[in-house]
């Protein structure tokens, strides 16, 4: 007679106990039994998914992207775990790491339009303006309504020197989200008034999210 392996089963329970923790809001002790799990399965996709869940829940996004890492390394062609990783580097402020994960996302996925949105924000914040401009043309051809996108286009053209085309851009983002009147008011008025001065509004702070 064969032995039962019962190391799925057992993994399996973990797993099952950690998700009802997480149910309750009881991080700590969910990572505990996740890491038990992980010992007898290091591969357990489960597993691996709770342990982001719990770290970015208890404010440890490096872990949650070490959990990441881990399961890319089981699903490489994944778009959407390229793409959490990305989204995790750019709120930890790592911009070069977040823009080379959400270019993978892409590359696998190359019609997710959020992920063209926050590839052109990380890149405006890193003044690749050229890069910027290129990730949201993609982004508008496949949503040409996004408010944000074109604001943000418009914002690329400002620092291009390119007046007419940023008024343009800025003037049909605002009627689609009017709300974004108020963050354009300043460099819109200057625009509108053709008073550009040499040294011509400066653009932090102004890009939309």
């Amino acid at each position: 007679m064969v032995p039962v392996n019962s190391d799925s089963g057992e993994v399996d329970s973990l797993v099952e106990q950690a998700s009802s923790l997480i149910e309750k809001q009881l991080f700590t002790e969910a990572v505990t039994k996740l890491r038990r799990g992980l010992t007898v399965d290091p591969s357990n996709v489960r597993a691996l998914e709770n342990l982001v869940i719990c770290n970015l829940e208890l404010g440890k996004p490096k872990m949650a992207i070490k959990a990441l890492n881990n399961l890319l390394q089981i699903e490489p062609t994944s778009s959407s775990r390229w793409g959490d990783k990305g989204f995790i580097h750019l709120l930890l402020n790592e911009n070069s790491e977040g823009i080379g994960a959400l270019r993978q996302s892409l590359k696998l996925q190359p019609r997710d339009v959020r992920t063209w949105e926050l590839l052109a924000s990380a890149l405006i914040s890193e003044e690749r303006w050229e890069d910027a401009v290129d990730a949201l043309e993609k982004s508008l051809d496949l949503d040409p309504s996004s408010a944000v996108t074109w604001y943000n286009l418009a914002v690329c053209y400002l620092y291009f020197e390119d007046f007419s085309s940023a008024l343009q851009a800025v003037e049909y983002a605002i009627s689609i989200d009017p709300s974004l009147g108020q963050l354009a008011e300043t460099w819109m008025d200057l625009l509108d008034d053709d008073f550009i001065e040499e040294d011509y509004p400066s653009i932090d702070g102004i890009v939309a999210s």
